[in-house]
């Protein structure tokens, strides 16, 4: 049985959030997944999380998509844009995989589609901090029994 991807994992916590069907589509939200679930927030981004959702992401993102004509160049670019660190084996086989999907129609999903795909990630990542604190709540009165 394969592996569960770690964008599968994130995804799974949020059942309710429709599925996307595009194959573009879908690689343009797992791979903006990857960028925010990657991103160095010890570095100056940190300092910046008020504005991460509304303005940093989307605008690095959006000026990534139209500098590059394949997925490799974008994940450069934002990569020098925002301070993206894939230290984990699953998540760097991952990104791999989805930057050798065809390029086109994931940038012009990119392009076109941008805020509303911003909108389901931070609905997923919301959710999954959610989910992560109530877990460290509920772990952490059990060990006070």
């Amino acid at each position: 049985m394969p592996a569960v991807s770690p964008t599968e994992r994130w995804l799974a916590a949020v059942p309710e959030l429709p599925a996307l069907t595009q194959p573009a589509a879908i690689t343009a939200e797992r791979l903006l997944l990857l960028v925010h679930y990657n991103l160095d927030w010890d570095s100056w981004i940190g300092e910046h999380r008020r504005r991460y959702w509304d303005e940093l992401l989307p605008s690095r993102v959006r000026t990534a998509t139209y500098r590059a004509d394949t997925l490799p160049a974008w994940w450069s670019l934002l990569a020098q844009a925002l301070p993206i660190v894939v230290t984990d084996k699953a998540r760097r086989l991952e990104v791999a995989q989805l930057l050798a999907e065809p390029s086109a129609p994931v940038l012009a999903i990119l392009r076109e589609q941008l805020p509303a795909l911003v909108l389901r990630v931070r609905i997923i990542a919301e959710t999954v901090a959610e989910h992560r604190r109530t877990t460290e709540a509920v772990d952490a009165a059990g060990e006070g029994s």
